[in-house]
């Protein structure tokens, strides 16, 4: 290219990076189904880990799949993907690499996920080749880090969900201080939901001056057995691996649009109730 040509592309490639970019602000999710949905946000399940609970990554996914209207959404790091000077750690896993994407394929099979959002773990990437991009069933939505998603239900109302691995802001006298941050800071989403620190906390809130309600949330994942957090003198949670969101767009209370659980057993009692009620 001459100069002229070169200026002429890199101004129609940056407009179309600009156009990706707005498009991507909410990324619209379409529901087919008829009434309440429910939209489980696993927690970082580490399946290469020796720490990994798969007794209960296992029963939450076939609840999953055996409850009407629920789906499964990733918050990250699907497995430890040691890389650098962390790959010593190998060493000390049980899991070899190769099994750990063989545990991954089956995690990415075992249920139709309708968002795969990537943590660092994931995005540790070797000659930047992604073997989740490969492995993921074709159409399955994937971000890294962060997804800000609008779930499309037939009839009611729609729900904006602001889903990341994590959020800037840390107190250690309130685990959900990085997604109040963002709620107070943006007023634009129903649930604001991330994992990575490896704890689990709920809350619902009403601002107020703009009487916006909100939920918060982390999920605490499924790495139960942590050696790295005991040598740091850090305490375990055993509960709230992942956090479910029911969604019924047809309900006329505001504060009874959306219901968080951090049980997923609990959260498929409740969706096929509100579903016999609505279908």
């Amino acid at each position: 290219m001459d100069t002229q040509e070169l200026v002429e592309h890199v101004t129609k490639r940056f407009e179309h990076r600009r156009r990706a970019a707005l498009d991507r602000k909410w990324i619209p999710l379409r529901f087919s189904i008829q009434g309440p949905v429910g939209v489980c946000f696993l927690g970082d399940p580490h399946v290469d880990d020796n720490g990994c609970n798969w007794v209960k990554l296992r029963r939450d996914l076939d609840t999953i799949n055996n409850t009407e209207g629920m789906y499964a959404a990733s918050l990250g790091d699907a497995s430890n993907n040691w890389v650098g000077r962390l790959s010593r750690l190998w060493a000390s896993q049980e899991t070899s690499a190769k099994q750990a994407w063989q545990l991954v394929q089956w995690m990415l099979e075992e249920t139709d996920w309708c968002l795969l959002i990537k943590g660092n773990h994931d995005m540790w990437l070797p000659n930047d080749v992604d073997p989740i991009e490969w492995l993921k069933v074709p159409g399955t939505l994937t971000q890294d880090w962060q997804a800000r998603i609008e779930l499309k239900f037939p009839k009611g109302r729609s729900g904006k969900v602001w889903a990341a691995h994590d959020m800037p802001g840390h107190s250690q006298w309130n685990p959900l201080h990085a997604q109040q941050k963002r709620a107070k800071f943006t007023q634009e989403a129903d649930l604001y939901i991330s994992g990575h620190r490896h704890h689990w906390a709920l809350a619902q809130n009403e601002d107020d001056w703009s009487n916006k309600i909100y939920w918060t949330a982390r999920a605490k994942g499924y790495k139960t057995e942590d050696d790295y957090a005991d040598r740091l003198g850090h305490g375990q949670q055993q509960y709230g691996e992942a956090i479910t969101a029911i969604f019924d767009p047809m309900c006329e209370e505001e504060a009874g649009f959306l219901t968080c659980f951090p049980n997923v057993q609990e959260a498929a009692e409740y969706l096929t109730f509100k579903r016999a009620k609505r279908v």
